[in-house]
């Protein structure tokens, strides 16, 4: 049941039936309250310690009056702090996070007050790292990325050539992450036909970045991509740029379905075998990711008939890629 606090005619009822001599097992039974509720509002409400009554349901009701109405009654921070803290603010551009460690107050709360104040006409939005006026919602963003994603073709829409591996020039992408706390991550992006795999190091997360990272791996072969296969995650929003850029159609596959990707998210775990789960992709270098995606690329594949993804994409397409 939703709890909420026992009111007048409950009070009295416990009351009486306290009076009555009734267990507070039964009370609570007859109350529809939970047994603990009642321990408590006895406990917290009581005349007094040597009282014989013990409790009184007008005296209860009084005192949680009075107690409600002393609820946050004085300032829980000093008009002090908070002057100081617009002097931080004002004079000096700290963000919420820095006033919080020079004075006895929290960053929410900072942002809490900052916001009222700019809601109540001050400017003080242009002292902020983001220059918002209001909060916003954190997964805002993410919702609308998901909307803006689902414009993309589907890919149950992709074509049968890009399903049957059957010409070169059909594309599928994903990230490889590293440890939480690091912004980067590993673009890998996989040709379905010759299993030619391309990776690319992206300093951030973010759509701009992975397309830009994206457009630049493929470019020796921008003439010859039919299509792009992604998740619908926000790091591949710009798709329609990419699309436009390349001349290539870009697909998107259903939400938490890997599997509509097997290609490339089977070649991430051979990725894994030089980057492993929990490791600082921020301090790996450039040299060190072409040199696995070299190694990964000569590697005999059955499904090749133990040619190399390498010679057979040098067939394939008019690009020679050399290491």
């Amino acid at each position: 049941m939703t709890y909420h606090h026992l009111t007048k005619e409950e009070r009295t009822r416990f009351d009486c039936l306290l009076q009555a001599g009734l267990s507070i097992a039964n009370i609570a039974l007859a109350l529809n309250r939970h047994a603990s509720t009642l321990y408590r509002e006895r406990r917290r409400n009581r005349m007094g310690r040597y009282s014989c009554r013990g409790y009184d349901g007008r005296l209860a009701q009084s005192i949680a009056r009075r107690r409600a109405s002393q609820t946050n009654s004085r300032p829980r921070i000093a008009a002090k702090v908070y002057q100081q803290a617009r002097r931080y603010l004002t004079r000096l551009d700290l963000s919420p996070a820095q006033i919080a460690r020079r004075l006895p107050i929290s960053p929410e709360w900072l942002y809490q007050w900052i916001y009222r104040q700019i809601a109540a006409g001050y400017q003080w939005d242009k002292h902020l790292r983001s220059g918002r006026v209001a909060r916003h919602d954190r997964h805002s963003g993410r919702l609308a990325a998901r909307a803006r994603m689902t414009k993309a073709q589907s890919i149950h829409q992709r074509p049968v050539a890009a399903n049957d591996r059957l010409e070169f020039g059909h594309l599928e992408a994903d990230l490889v992450l590293g440890r939480q706390d690091c912004r980067g991550a590993i673009l890998v992006v996989k040709e379905r036909a010759s299993r030619l795999t391309l990776l690319a190091k992206v300093a951030r997360r973010n759509s701009k970045t992975v397309m830009r990272a994206l457009a630049k791996l493929v470019r020796p072969y921008q003439g010859e991509i039919k299509t792009l296969t992604t998740d619908n995650g926000s790091e591949f929003i710009r798709h329609a740029d990419f699309a436009k850029r390349m001349n290539c159609q870009v697909y998107v596959c259903d939400p938490h379905s890997p599997w509509q990707r097997g290609q490339v998210e089977g070649e991430n775990k051979n990725v894994r075998q030089y980057f492993p789960k929990g490791f600082n992709v921020d301090r790996v270098g450039q040299k060190r990711i072409k040199a696995a995606e070299r190694k990964l690329n000569l590697r005999p594949r059955v499904v090749l008939n133990n040619y190399c993804s390498l010679e057979v994409a040098n067939h394939l397409s008019s690009v020679a890629l050399r290491y």
